[in-house]
């Protein structure tokens, strides 16, 4: 099935090709490639000057992510295996276990149980690695948020080259002046196309699934120390239940 936010960019676009046919404008005239160019070159250009190449990579890879359909993880199934796992045969028994999860932050909080490591250090070396990756992951919305916020800018630009043009060529006629006005105008028009049809959404999206991972993080630090602590089965979903409901 198609994500909601590739389904939502292609209903918003073809509403504005929809709303050109209906005011009986010609599609001919919202083509413009020197126009698309500007936009789409001028947004990367200045994008990549913001932000590092490794940071405008990894939000590529984290956007292909995003609007890829997510195989959820039903935490509060994973930790009463382990809670079972734990009181037959102890803590360290969690170990072989968790290795076949694919999730690094959870095989970290099994590790530094098995380590015998103390419920306050565990807390905090946790919380560090919550916090930093969250920042990284909001730092890839930010991205998307901020090549938004350049777009229309670049869209103005190019609607003031576009009027420079067809003040140097006046005499070309009042139906000249008018096509020349009208096409010097498509470079906002793709501006603020671009930036609030595609990228914003993206943005949104990225943080989304930022938020939805880091209580997925939270979850799993309440359970790391609810299991380690030897609360029963009630309490420890009751713990966790608050982040994955």
């Amino acid at each position: 099935m198609i994500h909601s936010t590739l389904l939502g960019i292609l209903v918003a676009i073809l509403s504005v090709f929809v709303a050109i046919l209906i005011e009986g404008a010609s599609l001919r005239s919202f083509f413009h490639i020197p126009a698309m160019f500007l936009i789409v070159g001028g947004t990367l250009g200045a994008t990549f000057a913001s932000f590092s190449i490794s940071q405008i990579s990894k939000a590529v890879r984290d956007t292909r992510y995003a609007l890829r359909k997510q195989k959820e993880t039903d935490l509060k199934l994973v930790f009463f295996r382990f809670w079972e796992k734990a009181r037959k045969d102890g803590l360290l028994s969690l170990e072989d276990e968790s290795k076949k999860l694919d999730n690094s932050f959870l095989q970290k909080g099994i590790q530094l149980i098995v380590d015998g490591s103390d419920p306050r250090t565990i807390e905090e070396i946790l919380w560090e690695a919550h916090e930093e990756k969250e920042k990284v992951d909001l730092k890839s919305a930010k991205i998307f948020e901020t090549a938004a916020g350049f777009s229309p800018t670049i869209g103005i630009i190019g609607t003031v080259l576009g009027l420079v043009t067809v003040l140097e060529n006046l005499d070309g006629g009042t139906k000249a002046l008018g096509q020349g006005i009208a096409t010097a105008f498509i470079a906002t028009f793709y501006g603020i196309s671009f930036a609030n049809l595609i990228l914003l959404p993206i943005s949104n999206q990225l943080k989304v699934v930022a938020k939805r991972e880091s209580n997925e993080r939270q979850a799993i630090m309440r359970g790391i120390l609810s299991l380690q602590s030897g609360e029963n089965r009630r309490i420890l979903a009751e713990r966790i239940d608050p982040f994955v409901n």
